[in-house]
């Protein structure tokens, strides 16, 4: 809870939230339509599920499942099947299969989310350079647009895989064609090659750090001890060697990160496996072996499952009005100012006086009219987020 003090007005904000563990989830794919799989697995190896099986286009439309996406906020798993060009959402449980999404252009390859603002982001590939992109959709599959196009001159040939940080506004693309890490905005701008892998090698899978401002991802290639996990900070220095393939880990294919406790979870698309590795350790341990089909994309949530409250950026008096502005408001929030002119009367003697359904992210205003008079002693405003 946050108040102000203005003169005699004082207002709270509210915010609800949730919080929930989250485990790994991981997609494998196959030519083969039924090893085609969505699936879970806790973070110490047990209770491994299948939530979604690809059954084709006679059933459930699916046919290749090419990456995954989860959001703890919103209880959601997205994910891409790059032979059909489609995207789809599900629950956490594989529940309430969704086709948020059809004709993709060209081979969608990575997505992100950003939850709170409800948007998608996803890299498409394609041996033709136009056509590798980074493009950007609502949740509801509308207002895609592209932000990036790989063209003639500048560098990136083959989007792979992608990380978004919402909060510095960057984008982060691993280029299987030119064997580079790349960044650039969330507008698509300001293009920069931050890192370069060794030859008879490429970059596979991206993840961040963004505390730390720093990218981790994993390296590829046919010769075992080629295949690695690298870091390099968002302004391309430091870049580092985590971890280096050897023993029973083969083939580093995609990778996440909890970076609260200096983990990493990769895929081993020649092992069939997926593991779990301590930072600045040489012995991974593995979480799923045996895998009927290649594991590929792997995500463990770390973003937030708790909704943040709005930030009161100002509150003033017109005349009788009230004025509130905020920010960090987020799509289909219900806003709800109530008022008293006793601090202590519960909640459900609270008088509503304006409400709003806010349809676009960022900075709103709600306006309560004809609620303070001068004759008023003290009046208290209570914003109210569902």
């Amino acid at each position: 809870m946050l108040r102000l003090t203005l003169g005699s007005l004082l207002l709270c904000l509210l915010a609800g939230g949730r919080t929930q563990a989250q485990p790994v989830y991981f997609i494998t794919s196959s030519s083969v339509l039924s090893s085609n799989t969505l699936d879970s697995v806790a973070t110490n190896g047990s209770g491994k599920s299948t939530l979604l099986t690809a059954t084709g286009i006679d059933l459930n439309k699916i046919t290749r499942c090419t990456a995954v996406a989860v959001d703890g906020l919103n209880n959601k798993l997205f994910f891409v099947d790059g032979v059909a060009n489609s995207l789809w959402r599900v629950n956490l449980d594989g529940t309430g299969l969704f086709q948020v999404k059809s004709g993709l252009v060209n081979y969608p390859t990575d997505l992100a989310l950003d939850g709170l603002n409800e948007k998608i982001y996803y890299t498409t590939s394609s041996t033709i350079q136009s056509n590798n992109t980074v493009q950007v959709m609502d949740y509801t599959g509308s207002n895609n647009a592209t932000l990036f196009t790989a063209l003639g001159g500048t560098g990136v040939c083959r989007c792979t895989a992608l990380a978004v940080d919402i909060p510095h506004s960057k984008i982060f693309i691993a280029d299987a064609g030119t064997n580079k890490i790349w960044s650039l905005s969330l507008a698509g701008a300001g293009l920069t090659a931050l890192a370069t892998t060794a030859s008879n090698s490429f970059p596979t899978g991206v993840a961040l750090d963004v505390t730390n401002q720093q990218v981790y991802f994993s390296v590829s290639s046919t010769v075992q001890n080629l295949n690695s996990i690298q870091r390099v900070n968002y302004n391309g220095s430091g870049l580092l060697t985590r971890y280096t393939a050897s023993g029973s880990v083969q083939r580093c294919t995609a990778l996440d990160l909890d970076v609260a406790h200096d983990l990493v979870y990769f895929s081993d698309a020649a092992a069939n496996s997926l593991w779990r590795l301590v930072l600045n350790s040489d012995t991974p341990t593995a979480l799923v072996s045996g895998l009927p089909a290649t594991a590929k994309k792997v995500r463990w949530f770390s973003g937030l499952t708790t909704r943040p409250p709005p930030f009161l950026a100002g509150l003033q008096r017109s005349g009788t009005n009230i004025i509130l502005n905020a920010t960090n408001g987020f799509v289909g929030g219900s806003y709800y100012l109530l008022t008293s002119t006793n601090l202590a009367a519960p909640l459900s003697q609270w008088l509503p006086v304006s409400t709003n359904v806010l349809g676009a992210s960022g900075n709103f205003t709600l306006t309560a009219t004809n609620t303070f008079a001068d004759k008023t002693p003290q009046r208290f405003y209570i914003l109210r987020v569902q």
